[in-house]
């Protein structure tokens, strides 16, 4: 009884085995005709970019995004270095102004807020820096 039991599922595993298997993934066929692809508008973009796509889409590509006008040669900036107080933005002609108590440059204040323990590297520190990490002494 035993041995026909064991027979019949030898019998069951070729007949098993030669199922054909369908994959559970399924491939997009490379010679089948390819849908033409129309840009459209992202669902989440703005609506005055979303109602007029395509005059969006003749504007972006036009070029570059910004005005030639306002760009300041580098030659030139060498030339007239800025004057105290004034950034980047103010040397290309656009006034940035800072807001009331703020600096641009933290050692444009006064010592005692940019000379700070946390700020300060010792020996240690600076050769694994320079060492890349193979130094023999321990930091701190």
């Amino acid at each position: 009884m035993l041995r026909a039991t064991s027979s019949r599922l030898a019998r069951a595993t070729p007949r098993v085995a030669a199922q054909h298997y369908k994959p559970s993934i399924s491939f997009p066929d490379r010679k089948a005709p390819k849908d033409k692809h129309e840009p459209h508008a992202h669902p989440a973009a703005p609506t005055d970019i979303s109602s007029n796509f395509s005059h969006f889409q003749e504007v972006f590509s036009s070029g570059p995004h910004f005005n030639p006008d306002k760009i300041q040669d580098i030659s030139s900036l060498a030339e007239n270095p800025r004057a105290e107080g004034e950034g980047v933005a103010g040397s290309q002609g656009k006034a940035a102004k800072l807001a009331e108590g703020t600096v641009e440059d933290l050692h444009k204040l006064p010592k005692r807020f940019w000379d700070t323990p946390s700020l300060r590297w010792n020996e240690d520190e600076l050769e694994a820096i320079m060492t890349g990490g193979a130094s023999t002494s321990k930091a701190h």
